[in-house]
């Protein structure tokens, strides 16, 4: 039995280092995409020709800060203050825009993650956004 308490002690050690050490992604750079949304004064669209885009200026270990921005139906830009953090794990991350709403999703690899986003300001909306890294 002296062994199995050494094999047991060794396996709950892998497990709990492995996770502590997960790999935490950079997502610093420049990433857009199309979004799909729900707004409760508009209705659903779907804005394949207009995309999202956020520019991550820093991450340290698992937060990171930058801008968001899109441009309305109606041609104004908007830009926002953003601030997230990415999950021990390395898979999902969380997103929140000055004034605006919150994001939840998952990286999907290096490259390419997908966020939903929540608002209950006045009108309600919902979009799901997907990113690409473009730099």
């Amino acid at each position: 039995m002296k062994g199995y308490g050494a094999v047991l002690f060794l396996c709950m050690f892998v497990c709990v280092t492995g996770i502590a050490t997960a790999d935490t992604p950079s997502l610093v750079g420049n990433w857009t995409g199309p979004y799909v949304e729900y707004n409760a004064s508009e209705g659903f669209s779907e804005n394949e020709g207009g995309f999202f885009f956020l520019n991550i200026t820093e991450q340290r270990d698992r937060i990171f800060t930058g801008n968001s921005s899109y441009v309305k139906t109606d041609g104004t830009p908007v830009s926002m203050e953003m601030a997230g953090v990415i999950s021990a794990d390395g898979t999902e991350i969380s997103v929140v825009e000055q004034n605006n709403g919150y994001s939840h999703g998952k990286i999907l690899g290096p490259d390419e993650f997908e966020l939903t986003y929540l608002t209950d300001k006045t009108p309600i909306s919902v979009a799901v956004d997907q990113f690409n890294r473009v730099s």
